[in-house]
């Protein structure tokens, strides 16, 4: 876990996602999905870098969970590293989770370098957004004939 040089928690009201807890030190954010109920997590798509991240979960209950949603949840931090996302999230079967399943979309406003992993409590998602060491494309400078 990373020492909070800077952090920001946001309530959600509806559903499973309980709440969203950033901090951010020496050039790594950690995003802490928690939720209301243990999860499992299954799979992400794309592997480490994208403006829109799927994530499939598994909710870990013994009563059968109902078809929600989505649910939309908004949130602009104003943590250092974290570009402004959102959360849309779905416990509809049509997701790829077979059993109790929770498929969120979250989505920046721009595209990061991310790390995804299961929390140490069994309700959390941790996502980690990585500093940006990819070269910037610059535009060409045009030739100019004397």
């Amino acid at each position: 876990m990373l020492p909070a040089a800077s952090a920001v928690a946001y309530r959600a009201d509806t559903g499973f996602l309980d709440d969203i807890e950033s901090r951010s030190d020496q050039g790594v954010a950690e995003v802490r999905l928690k939720f209301s109920a243990p999860v499992r997590y299954i799979k992400h798509f794309p592997a480490d870098r994208g403006e829109l991240i799927k994530l499939y979960l598994q909710v870990l209950t013994l009563e059968g969970v109902e078809e929600h949603g989505p649910y939309v949840y908004q949130r602009t931090p104003s943590v250092p590293l974290v570009p402004p996302f959102t959360v849309m999230y779905s416990t509809a079967r049509s997701c790829l989770a077979e059993r109790n399943p929770l498929c969120l979309d979250i989505t920046f406003n721009k595209p990061v370098r991310f790390r995804i992993r299961q929390g140490e409590d069994g309700r959390s998602i941790l996502l980690y957004v990585l500093p940006d060491t990819e070269p910037r494309q610059t535009a060409p400078v045009p030739h100019r004939e004397p």
